[in-house]
């Protein structure tokens, strides 16, 4: 597979205003740090605006984020995911007045949507209408209101497309990856979380979308395998799952080999995914995930749900296993732990991948897209969203 050419540095004149949660754990808040990280390592200044409270009931409260973007930025770029503005009934409640105000700035706005779902075949009937309705109602707002839009598959990009026409302004950009620190030696790595024998590991948010209880049935018919479940609490909602999979994991007798780490530091991030023999990603649902590309970065297998997302990286970088159902499961997780040929196969073409998507590259091909939005903006500064 041929590697994309390197692209042109970041201009040290570029003036991001970057409007995303900041200063907390994980997710999105994640992402835009390293985000940041890397467009100001290529010599960009970045303002982070941060978004505040994700639960406001009031429709209004997100209008005045954009009252902090500085009068230097040179662009606007919103990190978006309905669950991070306000909740009243559904989440994204706050976002159409917030966009109606991005709309009507004077310099142009990128939007990346890390959410787009075809459908939510998890809720009931009714609830799955309504958010069909929601995701269509706030997809069309953001397509308005940016001028760029950013997405990290072409299974979001095909879902817009379905329900909004060809946009030449959307942009699929593989979710970067890189290791956020070295690896650590196996052994030493398990000693220090108190491990033995072989490790699967499901990092991020313990959230309901998440089948921790597939992996945990899988434990039986291999004996030797330890469960971990490394992450905070999604809220609302974490504490009733590992409350679930622990009830699960003492009904089937394999509670000794479940563990749940909790939040973990960054600086132990290395040592987390350094002492796993693979990691296991078993989502009912999901648009992208950060997780995958961190396990990829610091090499190790991983099986994950058959979902549009990962279903693209197993096609297009033969990196990962993909699995329907449970059996296929537990087949995945003894091919990947046990053969030799497997492992060494997936190790090289998740080089291959991080190689290709770095964050260096994101952010310089990010870069791009903001050079040529300034360069089309009209001489008052205006933008055009008629």
């Amino acid at each position: 597979m041929s590697v994309a050419a390197e692209p042109e540095p970041v201009d040290d004149d570029i003036h991001v205003a970057l409007v995303t949660p900041w200063q907390r754990r994980g997710g999105v808040a994640t992402y835009s740090e390293r985000y940041a990280r890397a467009l100001e390592d290529n010599g960009a200044r970045v303002t982070p605006i941060p978004t505040g409270t994700t639960t406001a009931a009031n429709p209004m409260a997100y209008v005045g984020i954009l009252d902090r973007v500085p009068e230097v930025a040179d662009v606007i770029h919103v990190q978006f995911e309905a669950g991070l503005f306000g909740r009243l009934g559904v989440s994204g409640t706050g976002a159409p007045a917030f966009f109606l105000a991005l709309a009507r700035q004077a310099v142009p706005a990128v939007v990346t949507l890390h959410e787009v779902h075809a459908a939510h075949p998890h809720q009931h009937m009714v609830a799955d209408w309504v958010l069909r309705g929601r995701d269509t109602v706030l997809e069309r707002l953001s397509l308005w209101a940016a001028d760029a839009t950013v997405v990290h598959t072409k299974a979001a990009a095909d879902v817009l497309r379905d329900r909004h026409g060809d946009r030449d302004a959307v942009h699929r950009m593989l979710h970067p990856a890189e290791a956020e620190g070295d690896p650590v030696p196996a052994n030493e790595a398990k000693r220090d979380f108190d491990l033995e024998g072989p490790v699967a590991l499901t990092f991020g948010f313990v959230e309901e979308k998440k089948r921790y209880q597939d992996v945990i049935r899988a434990l039986p018919e291999l004996p030797d395998l330890t469960y971990v479940i490394a992450g905070g609490h999604r809220s609302g909602e974490g504490e009733a799952v590992e409350a679930s999979c622990r009830a699960l994991a003492k009904r089937l007798g394999v509670a000794d080999r479940v563990r749940f780490l909790g939040y973990v530091e960054d600086r132990d991030v290395p040592t987390v995914f350094s002492a796993a023999d693979i990691v296991v990603l078993p989502y009912e649902r999901v648009t992208q995930s950060g997780v995958v590309n961190e396990a990829l970065a610091y090499e190790r297998p991983v099986v994950a749900s058959a979902l549009p997302a990962f279903e693209e990286l197993e096609a297009e970088f033969n990196c990962l296993l993909t699995y329907e159902r449970r059996g296929d499961l537990r087949a995945c997780l003894q091919r990947a732990l046990q053969d030799e040929e497997t492992r060494t196969r997936l190790a090289a073409r998740a080089r291959e991948y991080v190689d290709t998507v770095s964050w260096d590259r994101f952010a310089k091909r990010s870069a791009e897209i903001y050079r040529s939005l300034s360069d089309s903006v009209p001489s008052d500064g205006a933008t055009d969203h008629s």
